[in-house]
């Protein structure tokens, strides 16, 4: 059997109810956050298929009749060249437990496990690690605090952009610890600042701090591949959601590992009012953390004027052209980069 590897032309309707029909029969869905998919074929019949979006395969599947005959091998390496044809330096996937064994003989090393057994995978075995040496590595030219380990903790931001809050935050946080990780989302949101903008609106904002560790997150604190629902949140909130819960579970037993690695013992958030997804997220973390030994603190939203400062607040202003209201929720290091920057520079694209 001669099989050949094609991209699916979203705009073919053959290809795609073919997709549909191969991924139907195998019980899995077509992911709606899709770049491109990928098919293996012969003699014209659509034998395997898979799509990517950012950096992260979906939608995996091989024709029923043809499980078990290595296709699946194949299918990954089609993939993986196409990735690498898009300047992809890694690729990550998200395994039900049954699949698992077959992900990992054709090369991805599990992360991070659900309660429903739920796997985050990568198709290396050395880019988490190294990403856990490189932090410990800046931790420690971090002030030291004598001869006892330091006290360590954590915050997870966006930063888009960075505001007072943010810092009243990282503020409060220090209160309670020697020495602070600041992990900067590095996936882009759908509107807003880059990840350049934003890790750099953090730099600046807590330069006067030498405890504090500035650090992109790469993919494995609330990325595309651990907590998509984060960029992309469901029109309605379904708390009792096998998918959400999975991706809350995997970006927490993340997040578990790369505390233990780094001895942190907690991790500091904001109070959610504004966003139903991320309040849903501070409760499962507060959960899942808990059984891991570490402590989620919950630091109430810093008001100004009756209001929550807020950064969707400030991008209201901006996109607004108001620049005088959105100074005020900002700090001096972040209002004089916006000035710098120039409000064409930001992305004007609308809210989630």
């Amino acid at each position: 059997m001669q099989v050949y590897s094609n991209l699916i032309d979203p705009k073919d309707a053959d290809q795609v109810e073919s997709q549909l029909h191969l991924l139907q029969e195998a019980g899995i869905r077509l992911d709606p956050l899709v770049d491109w998919s990928l098919a293996l074929y012969a003699d014209n019949k659509m034998l395997a298929t898979g799509s990517c979006f950012r950096y992260t395969l979906r939608s995996i599947a091989v024709a029923v009749e043809h499980q078990g005959s290595g296709l699946m091998a194949q299918l990954i390496t089609g993939l993986e060249k196409e990735a690498a044809r898009r300047s992809l330096e890694r690729l990550m996937l998200v395994s039900q437990p049954k699949d698992r064994e077959l992900f990992s003989a054709v090369g991805f090393t599990g992360l991070a496990e659900s309660r429903r057994g739920v796997t985050l995978m990568e198709n290396s075995a050395a880019h988490f690690p190294d990403f856990l040496k490189k932090l410990q590595a800046e931790f420690s030219r971090l002030p030291s605090t004598g001869s006892r380990p330091p006290q360590r903790a954590a915050i997870v931001m966006n930063a888009n952009p960075f505001t007072k809050g943010h810092r009243f935050l990282v503020e409060s946080a220090l209160k309670e610890c020697d020495q602070l990780l600041l992990l900067v989302l590095s996936d882009d949101p759908q509107q807003g600042f880059t990840f350049e903008q934003r890790f750099d609106m953090v730099r600046r904002g807590c330069a006067d701090l030498p405890q504090v560790l500035t650090a992109a997150s790469g993919p494995y604190a609330v990325s595309t591949a651990s907590f998509p629902s984060y960029f992309y949140p469901p029109s309605e909130l379904d708390e009792k959601s096998a998918y959400l819960n999975d991706e809350t579970e995997l970006d927490a037993a993340l997040f578990a590992r790369i505390a233990e690695y780094l001895g942190i013992s907690k991790r500091f958030v904001g109070s959610e009012p504004l966003s139903p997804i991320s309040n849903f997220y501070n409760q499962v973390l507060s959960r899942e953390l808990a059984d891991f030994g570490i402590e989620l603190c919950l630091v109430e939203r810093l008001c100004q004027e009756g209001e929550v400062v807020s950064a969707s607040r400030v991008r209201d202003f901006l996109k607004n052209n108001n620049f005088s209201a959105a100074e005020k929720l900002l700090p001096a290091t972040s209002r004089a980069y916006l000035k710098h920057l120039g409000r064409d520079d930001t992305r004007s694209q609308s809210e989630n």
